[in-house]
């Protein structure tokens, strides 16, 4: 292992050596009055000449060896690639675990108004003080770089994050950088850009000592040029992001929202390419609650590095000064495929959610129907599919509540001894024979005439 890391410091050595060589060289020509032209041809032949005398080093014969012995095949310094046994194996490091990991890409992505801003803030806060991450998770103290351009600093930003306890002097906000206009002699800010500033964003990372990067949204930092529905337009720029998050070590979260087009697979609800969600080794999404206007749903939709965390729920609360901050309200179990959707709840779903939530104990069908005023048989068919769906859930059979109710972290009475977070989700024995017979004609979810769909 040391032998290993001392070649490799000398082979960065080496790297600079050459590159303060070539400075001078083109120094000293511009002195002269060569053209640019001339200096890049010369540079470059340099560097050909150079490659060439280390690849004649590399496959000169050992001396000490026989003459008809043959040393086995090496690859010259200079040469792109590396083999695998050289790469040294290392473990998944974590910024928050089974949901950020350090030197990868990870997108988090949901609806306009679903607060991600917020929830990206109340994350860099934590970072910035070291404190726990949701879940009581160990935290991990180090710099934030925030590229936001479309919020505020002073009005938004800073308050949000010193509402979440944070520390201002660990995050620094990356918006813009300072150019030179040569033809108009014209110093200027310009917004950051990820096609052409990862330069800028590598450097500030090393001096911040930063272990997470939030960019907000992606679509405001691309680059004019950028087309966020090509393919090849942003792997050009993701490809390269993704190698600075594994040199540096730091954790890059991307917010970006999702598309207007429906799909069965949250992979494929965010705007843009399918090759952002591609690049990104995880990608989280914010889903609303289906009782709780307040309340919002974190999940994960992608995990290539390990187990998909468990879903955590958490509402938007406001401080004295009437600034939001994210309280987080621990594990959540609805299902956030059925949430996360352009069609809303019907009239009669909600009802029927409305009446579970505010009932102290699970119900049967019959205390369903007449605290909602709906008719048996229809509602009978509805909490089927609900149940199917997960929308809601059965503890005891032929009783039903919300996936989120308290009586699902504790026996329900003394006869249904229902461990913690246990959920039913077969239909009751005492419903399946006539479900089972009406079930057939039963009209799907798109078809339900009667149940009227309200607006989110």
């Amino acid at each position: 292992m040391a032998r290993k890391e001392l070649e490799r410091g000398l082979k960065e050595w080496e790297r600079k050596e050459r590159v303060a060589t070539l400075t001078r060289i083109a120094a000293g020509m511009r002195k002269d009055g060569k053209s640019e032209q001339s200096i890049q041809t010369a540079l470059k032949g340099i560097y050909e000449y150079w490659k060439w005398t280390n690849n004649v080093k590399d496959h000169m014969p050992d001396l000490g060896n026989p003459a008809n012995s043959e040393p086995p095949p090496a690859l010259s310094n200079e040469a792109p690639g590396v083999l695998l046994s050289e790469v040294e194996t290392q473990p998944i490091d974590w910024l928050w675990p089974k949901r950020i990991p350090l030197g990868k890409i990870t997108i988090l992505e949901g609806d306009p108004g679903m607060g991600k801003s917020l929830l990206a803030v109340s994350v860099a806060a934590s970072v910035s003080t070291g404190r726990s991450m949701p879940g009581e998770t160990p935290g991990k103290q180090g710099g934030v770089i925030l590229i936001a351009p479309e919020d505020s600093s002073g009005d938004t930003i800073r308050p949000r994050l010193e509402a979440a306890r944070g520390d201002p002097s660990q995050v620094l906000l990356l918006n813009t950088l300072v150019t030179l206009d040569e033809k108009k002699i014209k110093i200027y800010d310009r917004p950051f850009s990820l096609s052409q500033d990862l330069d800028v964003l590598e450097e500030r990372i090393k001096q911040m000592k930063a272990v997470l990067v939030i960019i907000d949204p992606l679509t405001a930092v691309l680059g004019k040029n950028i087309d966020q529905s090509r393919d090849q337009d942003v792997r050009e720029v993701f490809t390269p992001l993704a190698q600075l998050a594994e040199r540096t070590g730091c954790a890059i979260l991307i917010i970006r929202h999702l598309s207007k087009v429906g799909s069965a697979n949250l992979l494929y609800r965010g705007a843009g390419s399918i090759g952002i969600i591609a690049v990104a080794r995880l990608a989280l999404i914010v889903a609303p609650h289906p009782t709780d206007v307040k309340k919002r749903i974190l999940a994960t939709t992608k995990n290539n590095l390990s187990e998909q965390a468990i879903n955590i729920a958490y509402r938007i609360e406001e401080n004295e000064v009437g600034v939001p901050y994210i309280q987080w309200l621990g594990e959540d179990h609805h299902d956030v495929n059925a949430l996360v959707s352009n069609t809303p709840l019907s009239a009669q779903r909600q009802g029927i959610l409305r009446v579970l939530k505010n009932s102290k104990s699970p119900l049967a069908l019959k205390d369903i129907a007449d605290r909602t005023g709906q008719d048996y048989d229809r509602l009978r068919k509805t909490v089927h599919r609900m149940l199917v769906a997960k929308e809601i859930a059965s503890p005891a059979r032929g009783e039903y509540t919300t996936i989120d109710h308290p009586c699902m972290t504790k026996p329900t009475d003394d006869n249904h001894n229902v461990p913690a977070g246990t959920t039913e989700t077969s239909v009751p024995t005492e419903t399946t024979e006539t479900m089972e017979t009406s079930e057939t004609n039963v009209p799907t979810e798109t078809s339900e005439t009667s149940e009227t769909s309200v607006p989110n």
